[in-house]
């Protein structure tokens, strides 16, 4: 029986998420002394959003497969898989570099380098470019730092 992507992606989804809520359980840690919830609500709400669309790309893709039985188009043109195979590699990358030289450094050229991989066919100017990476890596860096009050990785170079 061949299953239309929603219902595909719904399931990977739903067991990504039970494995991730597994995780959650076993490495989040809290203070003894912490009243707000901390730590810990952030990945139980991330858990909660991943779970639910995936729930629901669950249900609209078997309703949809009971209208249309044909399976869908393949999940990935032509190309496809490498685009993807390279995007994780610069992922990797991207954390390796950020354990040697720290958030600060690594993120500006990491969000240069993914909007380059995603643009596609689109032009993008280089300034453009670069202010965006810019201002995502100093909003997610005040967004964990003085929202989440969670450390950034500074670098073993640094330290």
């Amino acid at each position: 029986m061949k299953m239309k992507r929603d219902a595909v992606t719904g399931i990977v989804g739903l067991t990504g998420s039970l494995i991730w809520l597994i995780m959650i359980q076993y490495q989040t840690k809290q203070p003894a002394n912490l009243l707000e919830p901390g730590p810990r609500l952030l990945p139980y709400v991330s858990f909660f959003i991943v779970a639910f669309s995936s729930l629901m790309l669950l249900i609209k893709g078997l309703r949809d497969w009971k209208k249309d039985p044909h399976p869908d188009k393949p999940y990935f043109p032509k190309g496809g898989i490498l685009k993807v195979t390279k995007s994780y590699a610069m992922l990797v990358i991207y954390g390796i570099v950020m354990t040697f030289v720290g958030f600060l450094i690594s993120t500006p050229f990491a969000c240069f380098a993914f909007i380059y991989d995603l643009k596609g066919e689109t032009k993008v100017k280089p300034l453009t470019v670069a202010l965006i990476s810019l201002a995502v890596t100093f909003g997610l860096y005040a967004m964990f730092v003085f929202g989440f009050q969670v450390n950034l990785p500074t670098g073993i170079l640094f330290e």
